[in-house]
């Protein structure tokens, strides 16, 4: 025996039949249910508001595209300064010879301590980058449970969807005069 019609609480008496108010309001109840969500609805509509920078630090980072191709050529120079090097250590006995050689070899050194300092300079350059990365790294992991909570929603949405279908199709059913179980 059904003690009160889900069909019609669930979406209100026909036109015609007046509503009982004593009876089962399912609006109010599932409202009731949800309030306690609301302010995190508001929180979550707000996260929608940081795709736009998000997108906007995206097109940013296009710049370790242009930072790889010259680290590559960096690279290259080094290979040529380690050879460079190589022939450096073996002039170092020569200058005490032929002083002119050694104003060469102490532009090397130069060169060798400024080549270092700049590139010592682009690697605290890239430090708030790879600051960022951390702390996106962290969000992704904190925003984790979103793909399986909406999953989970999603799936309980449908199976109360399902669940109201099979209800309102066994009401039919129940009521049909075929059938004697009424």
């Amino acid at each position: 025996m059904i003690l009160f019609d889900i069909k019609a609480d669930l979406y209100g008496p026909p036109s015609n039949e007046r509503e009982d108010s004593n009876a089962f309001r399912a609006r109010l109840a599932v409202s009731a249910v949800f309030d306690q969500v609301e302010p995190l609805q508001a929180q979550l509509a707000r996260m929608a508001s940081f795709r736009e920078p998000m997108q906007r630090l995206g097109e940013l980072a296009k710049v370790f595209d242009e930072l790889r191709k010259f680290a590559m050529q960096l690279s290259d120079l080094a290979r040529v300064f380690e050879s460079r090097h190589n022939f450096q250590d073996r002039l170092r006995p020569v200058p005490n010879q032929f002083a002119p050689l050694e104003a060469l070899d102490e532009k090397l050194k130069r060169l060798c301590a400024s080549f270092a300092e700049h590139l010592s300079e682009l690697a605290d350059a890239l430090g708030p980058a790879v600051m960022l990365q951390d702390q996106l790294g962290y969000l992704a992991s904190a925003f984790e449970p979103a793909k399986v909570l909406r999953q989970e929603f999603s799936g309980l949405a449908q199976s109360f969807a399902l669940g109201s279908h099979a209800m309102s199709d066994g009401r039919n059913t129940a009521s049909s005069p075929s059938n004697p179980r009424r």
